[in-house]
């Protein structure tokens, strides 16, 4: 769809009649400010259904209409009308056949604002619905004009989440949920007024059933009908069963022969595992050869290579000897030199000899004479010692006796400082005593006490409510279980019909070829059939072998002579009256051949058509075919129908979807159960600390009360105590200060002893000392000389010894050269050269035989896989057959899962009766039938209907009142089908709303996020939910220019937020791309660089999104391929023009 061109007609400064054409992809409005360009802009918007003046830059929505100017009055009316190119057939619905869909919209001065489509008028809300889901609105990202940027992208999340909306095509399923929940709320309003009238029924109904308890021969009745209800259903269940142990005979056969093809292939798997070892083992044979050649070939290459390199050792030893004579020179120069050299050394060592000797006798003397001054000098050392030791003796009892007396001192000030603190601990024992209170106390524990039994009483309380929430979670436990069994039920039922479906719908497959060739997607004629209720039998034997037909629009072209092509194309006109064409919904009812077939309710009526001529031949009901002179019984039994199968299968989707719904609601309440019981778990867990704080509290109390009494208890006796204490110290303290007075005196008198042992020493002290130190001067000087001759002497024996170690490795080494020279000069490599030749032989005699071996090995390798493919050919036979004895199971399967749904229906009717089938069959005769139980059954009934003479005024009004109450609550229940169908409903638009919702999200944050650093140059931007919730969940966007961080969009500049916002409304677009984008002057924030990628991004999205822009900028009027100029030569009236592009850069520059 493409807007082909706006037509004006007093809307704004447009009061002349105005036509402005798109006729391309790209249509560019320009012209100088305040023409009127914008007025474009707003038209479109205006049209689409915008109701606020404020968006159309107005006060009040006559504003659009031209106000007049200096040389023109002002206009009644305006109006605009734009007309949609819709060849592509994007508009849907019943707009659709139309190639041309024209949108009008006129105002008037008195308010009045009419909306037109396609000439006919129409309400706003048809114009809405039109374009819902195309991405066209009022306020929809196609139309972006001055300001809009900002307001886009600084909108709120729930603004922005408008945009998501819209290009998810979901505002048609807000407005379905909208209605329906109306719907609901009127469906309540029902229910409650039918729940008044029931309750007030009800109580007229108790009142008419106590007239009516007399009548006890009814009750009688009723309990025979019930009985004989339950045996007529237990007798049918026999019946039933019957026809299954048929069935379970006919499927152990169908499973013996199935069982005797699966031996036969297990002996065939046998025999193919055995000929797979002999294989096998040939193969291990064949590898062994292909070793043996192996090992040959290597033996062979290793004498040819051995042969090889004893004529390369053969050079390599006449290099050697060369080498080794030339080395032996070298060894005998040098042995001669090392000789020459030990000799010198040798005589330099008999030379110090003497003179060590000599050093040795003067450091004897010396030594001598040194120990002699020192004995001198310790002697007199000794003396001075034992007088010093006698001083040290003095002074140390006196410091004792200093010592003493300030201990004595210090105990004395300790005892003091005890006798303070123990009268400042009695008068502070004395203050507590008086503090401690037990009353205080004692309140505290019976507050206390008082709580705890109240913590008690909630705690009591809220285990009880435990205990209904766990009862309340099994009830919807069992409730949903209950569901999921009726579903299995369900789906099992539904998968029977399924496979009997797909085994009746076979075709051939050459026909099938032809028609996906020729006419691809034909439906069927079992896919299109749609029969009058109890009609089913009677139109598919007619249509039985039309069955697979292809149902066409026309009658094709051509025809070819397939297999099996059958075709079908429907004829113009209305249906027969009468035929079987009126009992046929849909394009069939239209085929010739249905025409001639009259229709009867009986075979009787079928007949007498027949025969009376009125019909060529006809067909009953029950699916009998009569002609004049024959007739056929239908071939199909009703509970193969094809029709009657899609039916039942229909009917089992719709419950599958009802109990799908029944088991949302029933997890809803089971999740509700579970949460308030987590919630009464947790106010427990709350209750419990509570009482336990509370016993914490007076478990408190307790021991502050006992310990109270207790410290009143130690205060008295700590007084006692300090008491006696005081006493001790005070004694203490007096012998404490006759001790002082005595160690005084004692000090005065080593003061006296110390001086008189202080004398002087004289200097011979220093005079022995002075002679030691020279005597041990003098002999360590000769030690010294002593040590360097000995280190001479010990280096030359070094020397001689390292000289006698070359020459014994040189010694050595010459020999060794000796003897290699001579083992090289008398070895020689031809003694085994003919040894190997005739080895090598040998080997590839040996080859060559191993060669025949494995030619014959891999002969008979390829003889048994021959046979194993034979064998495996066989096999598939096998299967063919195992597949159909499944194939023949399978049926029978089916066929005993319909006796079992049958069955269990029976037992479900038998179940309402309140009695059991095991009870039942005991009591039954065996002699019993259906068909005189059938009789007695009705006689009962009868006779229930002809109780009257009992009160029967009481008891028809009892009915009368039971029937009304039953329609009641017959409409009760469809009321509460209704809306609970209403809330699946909206349940199902809520998920689909959600799901369409968060693909398109997706979708264009991975747009978004392409398309950002393309339009940037680089960055990247994403788009963020604010809820979890997606039905109500705001969206906001994140950006990141190229250099910066994370950052909200309001910290970016005008130029930043321009870029940003078109990267979304582009990203939305390349999802769900609108007919067309109308651009204000969105270029205007940007520089030169951002304007170039602006304009290949919209060339790049022209191929498949109209946009129409308004824009001053050069590079953006050279991208157009069709330039739009708007003036305002007239003062307050815009002119449409024709431009070129140096007439639109003359313009913008003006």
């Amino acid at each position: 769809m493409r807007l082909k061109h706006i037509k004006l007609v007093g809307f704004k400064s447009f009061v002349d009649p105005t036509k402005v054409p798109f006729p391309d992809q790209m249509t560019c409005v320009v012209g100088p400010n305040g023409c009127g360009k914008s007025n474009v802009i707003d038209a479109v918007r205006w049209v689409l259904g915008e109701s606020s003046a404020k968006n159309l830059r107005g006060d009040a929505m006559t504003d659009v209409i031209f106000n007049g100017s200096n040389a023109r009055k002002p206009v009644s009316q305006a109006s605009v009308e734009l007309v949609f190119d819709n060849s592509a057939g994007r508009i849907q619905g019943e707009y659709a056949a139309f190639n041309e869909i024209s949108v009008k919209r006129l105002v008037t001065r008195d308010g009045q604002s009419n909306y037109f489509l396609n000439g006919s008028r129409c309400r706003r809300r048809d114009i809405t619905d039109l374009f819902l889901g195309t991405g066209l609105g009022p306020r929809s990202y196609a139309i972006i004009e001055q300001g809009m940027i900002s307001r886009l992208i600084e909108s709120k999340p729930q603004e922005l989440r408008v945009f998501i909306e819209e290009a998810a095509g979901i505002s048609k399923y807000k407005e379905r949920r909208r209605e329906t929940e109306n719907r609901m709320n009127h469906t309540r309003e029902n229910l409650e007024r039918l729940s008044d009238v029931r309750e007030e029924l009800g109580q007229q109904l108790d009142k008419l059933e106590r007239q009516a308890a007399a009548a006890i021969r009814y009750k009688e009745l009723k309990k025979q009908e019930r009985q004989l209800k339950g045996e007529l259903q237990a007798l049918r269940w026999l019946k039933l069963d019957n026809q299954r142990q048929q069935l379970d005979a006919q499927y152990s056969e169908q499973q013996a022969e199935l069982e005797k093809w699966q031996a036969q292939q297990s002996g065939d798997e046998r025999g193919a595992i055995e000929l797979k070892e002999r294989a096998e083992e040939l193969r291990s044979q064949v590898e062994q050869s292909q070793e043996t050649m192996f090992t040959l070939g290597n033996e062979v290459t290793r004498i040819e290579q051995t042969l090889k390199h004893q004529h390369e050792i053969k050079a390599q030893r006449e290099e050697r000897l060369q080498r080794i004579q030339s080395e032996l020179t070298q060894l005998e120069s040098q042995l001669d030199e090392d000789k020459l050299q030990k000799e010198q050394l040798v005589e330099q060592e008999m030379m110090l000899e003497p003179q060590l000797e000599e050093l040795a006798e003067q450091v004897e003397e010396v030594s001598e004479q040194a120990q002699l001054a020192d004995e001198n000098y310790r002697s007199w050392q000794q003396q001075q010692r034992s007088q010093q030791q006698k001083v040290r003796d003095i002074e140390q009892q006196h410091q004792q006796a200093q010592l003493k007396e300030q201990q004595l001192q210090q105990s004395r000030d300790y005892t003091e400082q005890q006798l303070d603190q123990i009268n400042h601990q009695q008068q502070e024992l004395k203050r507590q005593l008086g503090e401690v209170s037990s009353d205080s106390l004692q309140r505290e524990f019976d507050e206390a006490n008082e709580r705890l039994n109240i913590a008690i009483e909630r705690l009591q309380t809220t285990k009880q409510r435990l205990t209904d929430s766990r009862e309340q979670v099994e009830q919807a436990q069992e409730a949903k279980r209950s569901v999921e069994l009726e579903q299995n039920k369900v789906q099992a039922n539904l998968q029977a019909i399924e496979q009997l479906l797909v085994k009746h719908q076979s075709g051939d497959d050459s026909a099938d070829e032809w028609l996906e060739t020729h006419y691809p997607n034909t439906p069927r004629v079992r896919d299109v059939l749609k029969a009058e209720a109890g009609w089913e039998l009677a139109v598919e034997q007619f249509l039985y072998e039309w069955l697979d037909a292809a149902v066409l629009e026309s009658a094709p072209e051509r025809t070819e002579s397939v297999a099996g092509l059958k075709l079908i194309w429907p004829s113009a006109g209305e249906p027969k009256p009468g035929t079987l064409a009126s009992k046929v919904s849909g394009a069939l009812r239209y085929w010739p051949p249905l025409q001639l077939c009259a229709v009867a309710d009986s075979d009787e009526q079928a007949q007498k058509q027949v025969l009376e001529g009125d019909a060529e031949f006809a067909v009953s009901k029950q699916g009998n075919w009569h002609w004049p002179n024959g007739f056929m019984s239908s071939r199909i039994d009703s509970n193969t129908s094809q029709l009657q199968l899609q039916s039942q299968c229909e009917s089992l989707k719709r419950e599958q979807e009802e109990l799908e719904g029944s088991l949302e609601t029933t997890i809803q309440k089971l999740e509700q159960a579970h949460a308030s019981q987590k919630e009464i778990e947790q106010e427990l867990e709350r209750e419990q600390e509570q009482q336990q704080a509370a016993q914490n509290d007076i478990n408190k109390a307790e021991q502050q009360l006992s310990w109270a009494k207790q410290q009143q208890q130690q205060y008295t006796q700590q007084l006692e105590r300090l008491s006696e204490q005081q006493s001790e110290l005070e004694q203490k303290a007096e012998e404490l200060n006759e001790r002082i007075e005595e160690v005084a005196l004692q000090r005065e008198e080593l003061n006296e002893r110390l001086l008189e042992s202080d004398a002087a020493d004289d200097d011979s002290g220093d005079e022995l000392e002075r002679q030691a130190s020279d005597k041990k001067e003098q002999l360590q000087a000769l030690k010294s000389k002593q040590q360097q001759l000995s280190m001479q002497q010990q280096n030359i024996t070094v020397q001689v010894q390292q000289l006698d170690t070359v020459l014994q490795r040189s010694e050595q080494r010459y020999q060794q050269l000796v003897d290699e020279k001579t083992t090289q000069q008398s070895s020689d490599g031809e003694e085994n050269k003919q040894e190997l030749e005739e080895r090598l032989t040998e080997l590839l005699d040996q080859r060559q035989q191993q060669e025949t071996i494995l030619q014959e090995q891999r002969a008979q390798l390829s003889e048994l896989e021959h046979e194993l493919s034979e064998l495996n050919q066989g096999q598939s036979a096998v299967q063919m057959r195992i597949a159909q004895a499944k194939e023949a199971l399978q049926s029978t399967e089916i066929e005993k899962a319909k006796l079992q749904e049958r069955s269990q229906g029976v037992l479900e009717g038998l179940a309402e009766t309140g009695m059991t089938l095991k009870t039942l069959l005991q009591e039954l005769p065996q002699e019993a039938e259906e068909q005189p139980w059938q009789v007695n059954l009705e006689n009962v009934q009868n006779k229930i209907k002809r109780l009257g003479a009992i009160n029967l005024a009481a008891i028809e009004e009892a009915e009368a009142q039971r029937e009304r109450k039953q329609y009641l609550d017959q409409q009760v229940d469809d009321l509460s089908s209704s809306l609970e169908t209403l809330e699946s409903a909206i349940r199902k638009i809520d998920k689909e709303t959600r799901h369409r919702f968060k693909t398109t999200f997706d979708a264009v944050n991975n747009d978004l996020q392409v398309l950002f650093p393309k339009v940037f140059g680089g960055g990247s931007a994403s788009l963020e939910l604010t809820d979890d919730d997606l039905l109500e969940t705001g969206v906001t966007i994140m950006a990141r220019p190229p250099g910066k961080k994370n950052s909200t969009i309001h910290l970016l500049s005008g130029g930043e937020k321009a870029l940003t916002a078109l990267s979304l409304v582009f990203a939305i677009f390349r999802l769900n791309p609108a007919p067309f984008c109308l651009l204000d002057e969105v270029d205007a924030p940007l520089d030169d660089a951002n304007v170039g990628r602006f304009c290949r991004l919209v060339s790049e999205m022209s191929e498949s999104v109209q946009f129409i822009y308004i824009s001053h900028n050069k590079v953006a009027m050279e991208m157009a391929s069709h330039l739009a100029g708007v003036t305002m030569q007239e003062a307050g009236v815009s002119r449409l023009v024709a431009v070129d592009v140096e007439q639109a850069v003359a313009m913008t520059e003006a």
